[in-house]
C-alpha cells in the first residue's frame, strides 16, 4: 500500500510539473522504481552453481528436447545412481551404435569413447580448428599413466577443454549436483543480494541489481555503483573479462562478511564498506510500469525465459493497456540468461527467422520457425533492450526481433550464446556436456559468440547504469518517441 501511495504521490507531482513547462517529459515515472507484475510461476531468474553463491545469474544453454535412449538395466555404481537422477531431470544422449563394456578403471578405453563422442556428434566437424584424431591420440597416451579416478577426471576435463568451446565440458560426479541442479545437503551459502554479474563489455565490476532487503541493501549499495576492490583485493578485468569464479571465492571465503570498497558515482571517493551477510527479498525479477502517458510508452522488465515467460509477458501488457492502449513498448532482456523465448516472441512476431541445427557438412538444418497467430499486435512500435549478458533464448528473441523487423533493437551486442548442448553418458557413468546444434540466421552467419548487434549501440559506460532512468532506457524511449 505503501508503495502504492508513493506511486500515486510521483505521478501527480510530475504532471504538475509538465503542465508548468512547456519542454515535455522524457520519463514521468523512474524505473526500477515501478510496478512488480504477479507471476504465474517461479521463474529461475537466478541459478545457483558450485562457483557462485546463490543469486548469481548463469546463462541457460539451450538443450535437446528429444526422449533420452534406453540403456540396458544393470547394477549401478554410486556414481550411475548420481546419473540415474541426472537422466530423470533431462534428456540425455548416448551413442547409437551401443558401447562396448569398459571397466571403470580403463582409462584409455574411456577417453577413446570419449573420443568417438565428439568425433560423431560435435557441432562442428572442423573442431574449430583442432585436430581431433591427434588430440585423441594424445591423451589416450596420457591416460596410461593415469592411476587414479581423480587424475583420470582431470585429464578428461583437459581433453574435452582442448575444443575452445565454453559450452562442451565433462562432468565429473562431483559437478553433478551444480551441473543438473541436484538437490544438495547443506546449508545454504552466504550472498550479498544484489546481482553482480558483468557483462563481455563490461570494462567495471557493476553492480546490476540490488535487493529490496539485504546486505547490499542495508549498507546503501545502489546499481550501477562500481566494485573497486573486494576484502582489500583489487577487482581487475582480464583479457577474456572478469573472472567471477575467483571474485565469488574472494567475496565469500568469510561466509559472515566481507568488505568491500566501491565508488559511488564520478564525485565521490572510494569508500569501504562492510557487509553482513544473510538472508534477502525483493530482488531482480518481473516488473512493469508506465514510462510517460503522452505518449503512452510502457516498460517490462522480463529477468528470464523460463517458466510460464509468455504468460507472464502477456499480462504485464494487458495490465498496462488497462486503461488505454501503449503507444509503444519497452521490453528490457539484458541480463536475461535464457530459457525458451518461442512463445515470447509468438505475442509480436510469426515467421521464419533462420535455421538450428548442426554445421557438419553432412547435416540437415531445420527451419527456426515461429508460428502464429500473434498474440499481441505485428503494429505497436517495440523497443528491445540487450547486453552482453542476454544469453540463449534472450540472443534467440533478439534474433527474430531484427530479422522479422518487429522491434529496435537498443544497447549493446547480446551473449552469442547460441550453441544448444546435450549430455552424452560415459560408460563409467559421468558425463560430456557437448555442444552439437546452433542457430544460423537467414543470411548464412552464426552469432555465437558474437551476438545480436543492436541498431542503436549505446554503452552505459562508468556511470551510465547509475542514472536514473539508465542511458540504455532513455535511449529506447526516445527512439519510441522520435
Amino acid at each position: 500500500m505503501k508503495r502504492l501511495i508513493t506511486f500515486i504521490i510521483i505521478i501527480f507531482s510530475l504532471l504538475l510539473l509538465a503542465a508548468c513547462t512547456s519542454e515535455p517529459q522524457t520519463i514521468i515515472v523512474t524505473v526500477p522504481v515501478i510496478t512488480e507484475i504477479e507471476v504465474t510461476a517461479t521463474a529461475p531468474a537466478e541459478i545457483a552453481s558450485a562457483d557462485q553463491p546463490t543469486g548469481t545469474p548463469q546463462p541457460v544453454e539451450p538443450t535437446a528436447t528429444e526422449e533420452p535412449t534406453a540403456v540396458p538395466t544393470k547394477t549401478l555404481s554410486p556414481v550411475q545412481m548420481t546419473q540415474q537422477a541426472v537422466l530423470a531431470l533431462m534428456p540425455t544422449r548416448v551413442p547409437s551404435t551401443p558401447a562396448p563394456i569398459i571397466a571403470p578403471d580403463d582409462y584409455v578405453a574411456l577417453i577413446n569413447q570419449a573420443c568417438g563422442i565428439v568425433r560423431d556428434n560435435y557441432v562442428r566437424d572442423n573442431y574449430n580448428g583442432v585436430d581431433w584424431e591427434s588430440k585423441c591420440q594424445e591423451y589416450a597416451a596420457l591416460a596410461e599413466s593415469v592411476d587414479s579416478q581423480e587424475a583420470y577426471w582431470d585429464l578428461m576435463s583437459t581433453f574435452i577443454g582442448e575444443l575452445n568451446d565454453d559450452h562442451s565440458r565433462y562432468v565429473p560426479p562431483s559437478n553433478f549436483n551444480a551441473e543438473f541442479d541436484l538437490p544438495s545437503e547443506g546449508s545454504g551459502r552466504p550472498w550479498a543480494g544484489w546481482t553482480v554479474w558483468p557483462a563481455k563489455e563490461d570494462e567495471q565490476l557493476k553492480i546490476w541489481y540490488v535487493c529490496e532487503f539485504g546486505a547490499a541493501a542495508d549498507a546503501g549499495l545502489q546499481r550501477g555503483d562500481v566494485i573497486l576492490a573486494i576484502n582489500g583485493e583489487p577487482v581487475e578485468r582480464g583479457e577474456d573479462g572478469f573472472d567471477l569464479s575467483a571474485i565469488n571465492q574472494n567475496l565469500y571465503a568469510n561466509p559472515n562478511s566481507a568488505t568491500i570498497t566501491v565508488q559511488r558515482g564520478p564525485d565521490s571517493k572510494p569508500e569501504d564498506i562492510k557487509l553482513n551477510f544473510g538472508g534477502a527479498g525483493g530482488c531482480d525479477g518481473w516488473q512493469l510500469g508506465l514510462l510517460s502517458e503522452t505518449p503512452r510508452i510502457g516498460y517490462i522488465r522480463v529477468p528470464d525465459f523460463g517458466g510460464d515467460s509468455d504468460t507472464n509477458l502477456l499480462t504485464a501488457i494487458n495490465r498496462l493497456e488497462e486503461d488505454a492502449p501503449l503507444d509503444g513498448l519497452v521490453v528490457d532482456i539484458r541480463h536475461n540468461p535464457g530459457g525458451n523465448s518461442d512463445a515470447d516472441i509468438a505475442i509480436f512476431t510469426q515467421g521464419e527467422f533462420g535455421k538450428t541445427g548442426s554445421l557438419r557438412s553432412d547435416a540437415t538444418l531445420t527451419l527456426y520457425r515461429i508460428r502464429g497467430p500473434v498474440k499481441w499486435n505485428e503494429t505497436t512500435p517495440l523497443a528491445v533492450l540487450i547486453d552482453g549478458n542476454s544469453h540463449s533464448a534472450a540472443d534467440y528473441f533478439a534474433a527474430a526481433m531484427k530479422v522479422s523487423g518487429r522491434a529496435t533493437l537498443v544497447g549493446m551486442p547480446s551473449a552469442g550464446n547460441t550453441e544448444g548442448i546435450n549430455s552424452f553418458n560415459l560408460a563409467d557413468g559421468t558425463v560430456i556436456r557437448l555442444a552439437w546444434m546452433t542457430l544460423v540466421l537467414p543470411d548464412g552467419n552464426t552469432i555465437e559468440g558474437v551476438g545480436i548487434i543492436p541498431d542503436i549501440e549505446v554503452p552505459l559506460g562508468e556511470w551510465g547504469l547509475r542514472e536514473v532512468p539508465d542511458i540504455q532506457l532513455q535511449a529506447a524511449y526516445d527512439a519510441l518517441v522520435k
